[in-house]
């Protein structure tokens, strides 16, 4: 590895691992406080794109051109948020009670930084130029692909959604299961959710870009080239889950932290394998980018909708065996054939 890369490597590492690791601290301490902690795990989706960032602009070329104001508007975004996160902290401001929902003030204000900068951001990487965006690996190619790779990752979602409830073990538990099922078909709430998915996407961006850009886009190949394609993106799929270690402990599931853990590795190796076939078919970074955004929200929408879906969930270790078999349709990618070629040099 050259001198360049290397020094890549450890900017990334530091930033994406380091500063997510500095800053479960302070989520641990508002954790303790029961304070809402959304706002540490909304930003650290942030961290591995600005590792990569952040190494792109300091080892750039002079003849390089990169979209620097993108760039930038993510760096920004991403140190408002941890102020804000940080802030929550600090200075606790008493949740609102309205309509019998809790509100929490900073996970409010968050949203402000978070909104304008996926919509800025968008629209600068939209209009940076096909120079810019090359260099930068935001190409906008292989659009039929790319359509039929998101569609096959939502009707396999829904698959794996209903496989695990199929697989519950007693019959009251399935029954249960098939009853809650049946109720957020039919409230009408779950389709507008679905239908106005396409519109938020734009005001969530930054986050599933903050991700998938640092997983995908950078580390993906880089771990490919250097052992192999189908156990590079098993790696990858293991490192991703240890960078969420902190949020399996402090927000997925308070008390089930270990399951959640186990849980993590099982569901981050399974798309780690599926978000990688899709982008080596595509070579289109906003492809993962899009699934990983309509993994977390059709999951949300189908357990009944926000955030509160996903954090102090209750995990069981009967549960696991039925997550690793549902993630099965996902983890079978690996058989694909561009899962044997070798070397690999970047996105196909």
């Amino acid at each position: 590895m050259e001198n360049t890369e290397k020094k890549k490597l450890w900017i990334y590492i530091a930033i994406a691992y380091g500063v997510a690791a500095l800053m479960s601290i302070a989520m641990f301490v508002g954790f303790r406080k029961e304070y809402d902690v959304t706002l540490f795990v909304n930003v650290q989706m942030m961290y591995p794109a600005c590792g990569v960032i952040i190494g792109k602009m300091i080892t750039k070329r002079d003849d390089e051109k990169l979209p620097v104001a993108g760039f930038i508007t993510v760096l920004v975004t991403t140190a408002l948020m941890m102020l804000t996160a940080l802030a929550s902290v600090l200075f606790h401001i008493k949740p609102l009670e309205v309509a019998g929902q809790t509100i929490d003030i900073w996970n409010l204000i968050s949203q402000m930084p978070l909104m304008a900068g996926s919509v800025l951001t968008y629209i600068l990487f939209w209009t940076c130029g096909r120079e810019k965006r090359e260099n930068a690996g935001l190409e906008r190619k292989n659009i039929k692909v790319s359509i039929i790779m998101i569609a096959v990752f939502v009707i396999l979602l829904v698959a794996r959604c209903m496989i695990a409830v199929f697989l519950v073990d007693s019959s009251s538990q399935s029954d249960e299961q098939l009853r809650a099922v049946s109720e957020v078909v039919s409230n009408p709430l779950t389709w507008v959710s679905l239908a106005v998915l396409p519109v938020n996407f734009v005001f969530a961006f930054i986050a599933f870009f903050g991700e998938e850009y640092g997983w995908r886009y950078y580390l993906q190949p880089l771990m490919q080239r250097r052992f192999g394609r189908r156990a590079g993106v098993l790696l990858l799929g293991i490192v991703w889950a240890a960078w969420h270690i902190n949020v399996d402990f402090m927000y997925y599931a308070e008390g089930y932290g270990l399951q959640a853990f186990v849980c993590q590795i099982i569901t981050c190796v399974a798309m780690a394998v599926f978000f990688g076939y899709a982008y080596m078919k595509t070579g289109n970074i906003m492809v993962p980018i899009i699934i990983h955004y309509l993994n977390n929200n059709i999951v949300a929408i189908i357990d009944g909708g926000g955030s509160d879906a996903l954090t102090g969930q209750v995990i069981t270790w009967k549960e696991v065996p039925v997550m690793a078999v549902s993630y099965l349709i996902f983890f079978l990618f690996i058989l694909a054939p561009i899962y044997k070629k070798e070397p690999v040099s970047e996105a196909e």
